[in-house]
């Protein structure tokens, strides 16, 4: 027995705090509309049923989070962030002025409460860049949702905006999400802001091949200060500019594949540009074979 086969053998198992930080860490990758199908794939692999239902709403509640899961009910619309958590499973809708419970297995909200803003002041702030925010999302994307949030310091108000939209298409072969979280923070007598933007885009091919799509634009730009409505409306056209840019290097991008590197992945498609039914030309080969005997 070789020196490596031993060690390999003697090799403990991970135990159960290193499991849990493996699959954590997968599930992290898990693409977006597609939780359920790989966390059974995971519990095959892992064969520990009672570890992985234990983890299996602290999986998804991270899951939610990042993806800005949207929730809509009657009288509540509202994206599932960091920003908007308020204890473990709870929630607030700062545009009802509402919190919630969500159960993130079973999708579902439940035991709302009132929950009132305080600070007048910056709600209207909050509202105004909401309604500029949302006229924007609702004019750009069919299914897109935005939420507003305010963060109080003791010398600003940070907002936080956040917009998703997402497409999943299983039975096609294909689910896509595209978010953005932008912030910027006002303080007393402020002229102007800085406002720092993420947008990221996540799509994931996978008929008879398994593509996965990940695209991350930092923004950083100045926001001039004047008052409620005008800002939202300065802000919101900062949103679109960057985000038109994003989309427009995409489409660039997927045309340039389009033509060099996706021909080489498959087999390239004959002059008429349809694919073959290889079965029936097999099935037309027999017969022609028989034929001839």
């Amino acid at each position: 027995m070789s020196t490596e086969q031993s060690s390999t053998e003697n090799t403990p198992p991970p135990d159960r705090q290193e499991r849990v930080q493996v699959v954590g860490r997968l599930l992290k990758q898990t693409p977006p509309g597609e939780f359920h199908e790989v966390f059974s794939d995971l519990r095959a692999l892992v064969k520990d049923d009672g570890l992985m239902c234990d983890e299996a709403s602290g999986f998804c509640a991270i899951l939610d989070k990042d993806h800005f899961t949207p929730v809509k009910t009657e009288g509540c619309e509202v994206l599932l962030t960091r920003h908007n958590e308020l204890e473990e499973n709870r929630f607030l809708d700062p545009q009802s002025q509402f919190s919630f419970k969500y159960d993130h297995l079973r999708r579902k909200p439940s035991d709302f409460q009132a929950h009132p803003e305080e600070d007048e002041k910056g709600e209207q702030w909050r509202r105004e860049i909401h309604e500029s925010l949302k006229a924007y999302v609702n004019n750009h994307y069919p299914k897109g949702l935005c939420s507003v949030f305010i963060k109080d310091t003791a010398v600003r108000k940070i907002f936080v905006a956040c917009i998703e939209s997402h497409r999943h298409k299983p039975l096609a072969f294909w689910n896509g999400l595209w978010k953005s979280e932008w912030t910027f923070a006002l303080a007393p007598a402020s002229t102007s802001t800085e406002v720092t933007g993420t947008i990221t885009v996540q799509a994931h091919y996978f008929e008879d091949g398994n593509v996965h799509l990940t695209v991350t634009q930092e923004v950083e730009e100045t926001l001039l200060v004047t008052d409620e409505a005008q800002t939202a409306r300065d802000f919101v056209k900062l949103v679109e500019k960057a985000e038109d840019q994003v989309q427009n290097g995409l489409m660039e991008e997927y045309r340039k594949m389009n033509n060099t590197y996706i021909k080489s992945f498959r087999r390239q498609l004959p002059v008429i540009h349809t694919t073959l039914d290889w079965e029936k030309v097999v099935t037309a080969k027999i017969v022609e074979a028989r034929m001839i005997q």
